[in-house]
């Protein structure tokens, strides 16, 4: 592997805890592979290496690039998300953290099991927050450090008389998640970060296991992360890299300031840049670079383009959102008969509402694309249902995937499912629950004997899935008027589950880290545009970039208004949505009614929080655009 002066000097660094601000496109994912194979060649063993990432493909890609850089002896290298670092160790030193055949609930499981707790707490008419604000509540609560009470009682508008009851709910909650072998997301970190606190013994076994720790995406990491990485910074070396200026995702708990005060919370820390871009043009970088410029915030970063000049960014503005994104498919659409090939296009959208006038624009002009940044495969329904089958296998105490199970035989309601599962609940194991199930609910011999089917191929996730689906298609067939479109999707599980060794690595994989259609579908992908919101870009590339609805209203968002600091990450959206082009640029902006959230007034174009309103004309082009006289341009961006 090949380095600049930057990387290398990154790479070989001796120091204990070291910082690298790796700006768009500088080769991070490249930095971290090039610091464990130095690791690696200076003789630290591979197991006494662990890397951090925020998603499980980033870490595949990761492992996989090193394996074949230094060969099979790093394979004991450990990749994981933070997620999959902790439950990895919970997993194998349960006494520990307290917690045997532990089952993972995803969001949706999650806000069943709040609805059903709320609605013994209070009535219908009750004024208290619905399940998925109260879970925003507690989950942010939670990543950011912060006592519940106290969270609600500074941040939300909860009235204080309703208070003890939001904590009861939270509370039943607990209760209930500990009795049926549940753990969320949060409890899986919360945990882990709670008991290297607070045991120091435990701590030292732990984080002594490693002597260098190395973290993707710093600047993505929230309050309780760090914590966990304090930790470990107490046994190893922490070599940490992200950028402070793509920090997009407070809305989950990230702490910007884990990378600002990375230095003062660290004594002796370094930081060491990466400006060197790989990925996009000059004249794409200086609109960027421009962007950050005009913040209050010290980036202290101007991107250098190692490809040199291009093309200028467009910067075209329409009457409505209609007209944009009809222009933008007319645009794709022209270059396509020029000889580019649809998946050199990416469309950037800031939210997926502001997305559907383009996915109409491109259905109209007969464009395929996909759409990437709404539902996960292991969210749709159907997918649900099979799950639902294999996790009463996993984890005979699964009320709510017997609840969902149970209720797709006609003639099985809520209340009859849950008096059903209540007393199975209280079989002392696995094949009694099975008997309590039977007899409880007699003339529903299947109801068992699929689950029983299932557990014979516990070892065999594929199989398992394979025989869950054909089992239950005639109860799915009844459920779902398009099953025939629906019933490709468990192929593509099948294919999932084939990559794990068991039922319940195959669970806890997904669920952490859930995946779209289109991901699995490698096919799917081949020959489409594709459709983005900016919080699922980061990592993507694509030669040709729109962005569209560049105004006020959308960056910066309607919501962030009035907050200085929200307003701040909104133009850091803005600015992952730019540094995604390689080779051409194209912004586009309408006059469509964006409205201020609190006063319902229209935001146009040239507010004060319109980012690009004083963008100077000699970085972009401003024309009418002759939509089918386009010239392709060549690999380095010229025409």
């Amino acid at each position: 592997m090949q380095f600049n002066d930057q990387q290398l000097t990154a790479i070989q660094s001796d120091e204990k805890y070291l910082l690298v601000l790796a700006g768009a496109g500088t080769g991070k994912t490249r930095t971290i592979i090039g610091r464990a194979a130095h690791l690696l060649e200076r003789g630290t063993p591979a197991d006494r290496i662990a890397i951090v990432t925020f998603t499980r493909r980033a870490a595949a890609e990761i492992k996989h690039r090193l394996v074949a850089t230094i060969g099979k002896r790093a394979d004991p290298v450990t990749a994981g998300t933070f997620h999959h670092l902790c439950l990895r160790t919970m997993r194998a030193r349960p006494k520990w953290f307290g917690y045997h055949d532990m089952t993972i609930l995803d969001r949706d499981d999650q806000l069943q099991l709040l609805r059903l707790i709320r609605s013994g707490v209070v009535d219908k008419k009750s004024k208290l927050p619905q399940a998925a604000e109260l879970l925003g509540i507690l989950s942010f609560a939670r990543n950011t450090n912060q006592g519940i009470r106290r969270y609600i009682e500074k941040y939300t508008e909860i009235p204080p008389e309703h208070v003890d009851a939001v904590l009861k709910i939270y509370q039943l909650y607990s209760q209930r998640k500990h009795e049926r072998g549940y753990l969320d997301y949060d409890d899986i970190l919360q945990r882990f970060a709670e008991v290297l606190q607070q045991e120091p013994q435990v701590r030292e076994a732990i984080c002594g296991q490693y002597d260098h720790l190395l973290v993707d995406e710093m600047q993505d990491t929230n309050p309780l992360q760090w914590s966990i990485l304090e930790s470990f910074s107490h046994h190893c070396h922490l070599f940490c890299v992200g950028d402070d200026a793509q920090s997009i995702y407070a809305f989950r708990g990230a702490d910007f300031r884990n990378v600002h005060s990375f230095a003062k919370r660290l004594p002796g820390a370094t930081t060491l840049p990466l400006t060197l871009n790989y990925r996009s043009t000059q004249p794409i970088l200086d609109v960027a670079n421009w962007l950050l410029v005009q913040s209050s915030l010290p980036y202290n970063k101007v991107l250098r383009a190692d490809r040199g000049g291009g093309v200028k960014p467009i910067l075209a503005e329409f009457a409505s959102e209609y007209e944009e994104a009809e222009w933008v498919a007319e645009q794709i659409r022209c270059r396509h008969q020029a000889g580019a090939k649809w998946s050199d296009h990416m469309i950037l959208s800031r939210t997926a509402y502001t997305a559907r006038p383009m996915e109409a624009a491109l259905i109209e002009a007969g464009i395929p694309y996909r759409f990437i940044g709404g539902m996960s495969l292991l969210q749709v329904a159907h997918v649900r249902d099979i799950l639902a089958a294999i996790r009463t296998v996993v984890n005979y105490r699964d009320e709510l995937a017997w609840m969902r199970y149970l209720m797709l035989f006609p003639g099985i309601g809520e209340v009859r499912a849950g008096r059903a599962v209540r007393d199975m609940l209280a079989a002392p194991d696995r094949e009694a629950a099975w008997e309590v199930l039977c007899k409880n609910l007699s003339g529903y011999e299947s109801l068992a004997q699929i689950p029983m089917a299932i557990a014979g191929q516990e070892a065999k996730p594929s199989a398992a899935i394979a025989l869950a689906a054909e089992a239950m298609t005639p109860l799915l067939e009844r459920t779902y008027d398009d099953w025939d479109r629906r019933q490709k999707d468990l192929s593509l599980l099948q294919r999932m589950a084939a990559k794990h060794s068991t039922l319940a690595e195959f669970l806890e994989t997904y669920t952490l880290d859930p995946v779209s259609v289109s991901e699995v579908d490698n096919d799917a992908q081949e020959g489409v545009v594709t459709l983005i919101t900016v919080h699922s870009a980061k990592g993507t590339e694509a030669p040709t970039c729109f962005v569209i609805s560049a105004q006020a209203g959308s960056y910066p968002h309607s919501r962030s208004l009035g907050d200085p600091e929200a307003i701040e990450e909104e133009r850091r959206v803005l600015y992952v949505a730019l540094t995604r082009a390689q080779d051409e640029l194209i912004i586009t902006r309408n006059q469509a009614a964006s409205y201020h959230r609190f006063s319902w007034q229209r935001l146009p174009m040239g507010s004060p929080d319109d980012f690009l309103e004083d963008l100077p004309r000699k970085l972009v082009e401003y024309h009418d655009v002759d939509l089918c006289s386009y010239d392709s341009t060549d690999s380095t961006g010229n025409r």
